[in-house]
């Protein structure tokens, strides 16, 4: 049986900041699981991605640029299968996001959108409690993109920084209480990870609903590759603090990695089947 071309993109440097070699560690992970069996792989840099390249009979792409989302746009009409999909990865900016995550109910921290010129104390309410400010368009590719808000001295600084980078449109969100946790996702069902930001420590097994939740919003976007962060509050329930496609999985990449691989055969309909992986899946 022959085995399709696939194509892995690497993240533009820009939009990982500090987390170049993590972001690749987990699309290796899943290139190398797919090769072992058999498929052509491919490899390249966003950046160095143009129109005329040759397209893929599968993609991997951890892009975001506009660019080279156009291009992921044109093989898709080409009937190239791309995850995660340039539609899915739009719909994981800051502005659509919110929209869609809103309309379909996910808890999401109470939360506005506003012009950065409008963005004065004022406006704001004053301070009775703690609120963050995050750039609306992209997730945070530099620090500063997402700022904790307490006092007058804190907002100046954090417009300050907004100026500087050209940021039009802010969101504005409460602060919720509880514990933070990072996870990981495939799929709706094929692999799900959570990991106190505190310590560390895997609760993959004791926060049933976040992995409900998780895995509502990867639906409402369309992404199929995915991570983000949660609260756990008081009642055993999860708000979603960020959501965004392809993350580093740089707790679990090589587990993870075999899981997208595991999920590629899946999709392409492949009587093919991976070695069993050492990590839980």
């Amino acid at each position: 049986m022959s085995r399709p071309v696939l194509l892995g993109i690497y993240r533009e440097h820009v939009y990982s900041p500090g987390k170049v070699q993590a972001d690749a560690a987990v699309l290796d992970a899943a290139l190398s699981a797919l090769s072992g069996i058999g498929f052509k792989i491919e490899s390249r840099r966003a950046e160095s991605l143009d129109i005329s390249a040759p397209r893929p009979e599968v993609a991997l792409s951890m892009a975001q640029s506009d660019r080279v989302l156009s291009i992921m746009d044109r093989w898709s009409g080409s009937g190239s299968r791309v995850i995660n999909s340039a539609e899915s990865i739009r719909n994981c900016y800051r502005k659509p996001l919110m929209r869609k995550l809103v309309q379909a109910g996910v808890p999401v921290p109470p939360g506005y959108l506003i012009e950065l010129g409008d963005a004065g104390a004022d406006k704001l309410g004053g301070f009775p409690n703690r609120l963050w400010l995050k750039r609306g368009d992209v997730h945070a590719v530099q620090e500063g993109d997402v700022a904790s808000v307490a006092s007058a001295a804190s907002l100046s600084a954090a417009l300050k920084h907004f100026r500087k980078i050209g940021v039009r449109d802010l969101l504005v969100q409460d602060h919720i209480e509880g514990p933070v946790v990072k996870f990981y996702g495939v799929g709706q069902q094929r692999f799900f990870r959570a990991y106190l930001e505190s310590s560390g420590e895997e609760v993959t097994s004791r926060i049933g609903p976040l992995r409900a939740v998780a895995a509502r919003a990867a639906a409402v976007v369309g992404v199929e590759v995915y991570g983000g962060d949660a609260v756990l509050t008081e009642g055993g329930g999860a708000v979603l603090i960020d959501f965004n496609d392809w993350p580093s999985f740089s707790r679990c990449s090589q587990s993870a990695g075999h899981a997208i691989a595991e999920y590629i055969i899946d999709c392409l309909d492949s009587p093919i089947a991976l070695e069993p992986h050492s990590g839980v899946l």
